[in-house]
């Protein structure tokens, strides 16, 4: 009989595929903007902020493999409203990845078909990913995997581009190197309120280390093989980013990036590489489809998770064949097509606002996942009194990041925003324990 398995590589690469989305591609100009060359900082201390809640999700899963996977250790060890905050929030942060996602996705083809209406490659793609998912996690894995050695390279291809740029292989340009960060108004020519104001920005490429988290415990073996793929996820993923963004502002003044495309694009055009619009745009739309397609397996899996406690209908337990949760997947899917209308009759320049909504309602839930480290007790958890420490530490940078985004009148609006919906969690949690709706469901 066939493994059904995922293998470390595959895990390590769903892992990948699930964190380097469009958001790397398309928020870092945002953030480059806000803050200037001082942007580098604000991405050593995201993946700072990434590393430590993957090491508490690879801590939690070691000590106790289940499915559903942090909810379940939020249930544990902060009680009901834990288990429903954390598995409802994610819930809702997916279904606006993926809505922003594939309207991105769609936007990205219109490159090449610029008389197609959008509707119809945002359905296209609904659909696809869809289809993927319910062919089951083995096949959910190898797509990925693909999907993540595509964009690797590219970030491979972006970083060896930009150290040949700096030796003058392709043509000289002037004003490249260390002193293209301090000359165009300072290091930090935005201040301390540009450095905050592009933390959320900087925050969300490391988005999605939950996806690792659910599907490690397909692996072949989950506590030996967690461990290992979160080393390689957070030094392959930070040294790429780092890089990148370093060498990008080396070579291209950071006050000439563009927030309406990939800064990335203006890099490779020095270069003078044929069909550039297109490769880069290919890059892109290869990374929006694969970080909506892991969104989809995630937000699928919680949902499941949730109907095998009390915090949603149990009807969402029933699998197929393939063991993938039918109902969870269908009701997921509802929440897709209904952001991607919302986001096609959204006007374009209100893209800063859906993300940093999503990234508010997400990061959140980093501070829930950490919280429940913390507090989380178990026999076989090895957790050390620095652990803990580290973990306070990333909790208040997440605070600092989600305060940030006040100094940002975009972000101010996503700030609102994901107040509104936490408030509105609380109020449905605390009516429905008064009705005892969960004890119906």
């Amino acid at each position: 009989m066939e493994d059904k398995r995922l293998s470390i590589t595959e895990l390590t690469l769903v892992g990948v595929g699930g964190i380097l989305g469009a958001g790397f591609f398309l928020a870092s100009g945002i953030a480059i903007r806000t803050a200037g060359p001082v942007v580098i900082l604000n991405y050593l201390l995201s993946a700072f902020i990434m590393s430590q809640v993957f090491y508490a999700l690879s801590q939690m899963i070691i000590s106790k493999p289940v499915e559903g996977t942090f909810r379940v250790y939020a249930e544990d060890a902060l009680g009901d409203i834990g288990g429903f905050l954390s598995g409802w929030i994610y819930w809702t942060a997916g279904v606006f990845i993926m809505g922003s996602e594939v309207t991105a996705s769609a936007i990205f083809t219109k490159y090449w078909f610029p008389h197609v209406p959008l509707w119809v490659f945002a359905l296209i793609y609904s659909i696809l990913v869809i289809l993927v998912n319910l062919m089951g996690t083995k096949n959910f894995g190898e797509i990925e995997s693909w999907f993540s050695v595509i964009k690797i390279i590219a970030l491979f291809i972006i970083v060896t581009i930009g150290f040949l740029l700096l030796l003058g292989i392709f043509h000289t340009i002037s004003h490249v190197g260390l002193k293209n960060l301090f000359i165009h108004g300072g290091f930090a020519p935005h201040g301390i309120k540009g450095f905050l104001g592009a933390m959320l920005m900087s925050l969300i490429p490391f988005g999605g280390v939950e996806v690792i988290a659910m599907s490690s415990v397909k692996a072949k073996d989950p506590k030996k093989y967690t461990p290992i793929a979160r080393r390689r996820i957070a030094l392959l993923l930070t040294t790429l980013y780092i890089l990148s963004i370093t060498l990008l502002l080396f070579i291209v003044p950071w006050n000439e990036i563009s927030t309406k495309e990939s800064p990335f694009i203006r890099l490779l055009h020095f270069a003078r590489i044929p069909y550039i619009g297109s490769i880069m745009n290919f890059v892109i739309l290869t990374a929006a489809l694969t970080t909506m397609n892991g969104a989809m397996y995630g937000v699928t899996q919680v949902l499941y998770s949730l109907g095998q406690g009390r915090f949603a209908p149990t009807f969402l337990t029933k699998k197929t064949k393939r063991d993938v949760p039918i109902y969870a997947l269908a009701l997921s899917s509802v929440g897709l097509f209904i952001a991607v209308v919302f986001s096609y009759l959204l006007p374009k320049d209100v893209y800063e606002c859906i993300t940093s909504a999503t990234g508010f309602v997400q990061f959140f839930n980093w501070v829930i996942i950490l919280y429940t480290f913390i507090k989380y007790k178990n026999p076989t958890l090895n957790k050390q009194a620095k652990d803990v420490f580290f973990s306070w530490i990333a909790i208040y940078l997440i605070f600092i990041t989600l305060l940030g985004t006040i100094f940002v009148p975009k972000q101010r609006v996503g700030f609102i925003g994901g107040i509104t919906i936490l408030t509105l969690f609380y109020l449905f949690y605390f009516i429905a324990q008064k009705i005892k709706l969960f004890d119906r469901w």
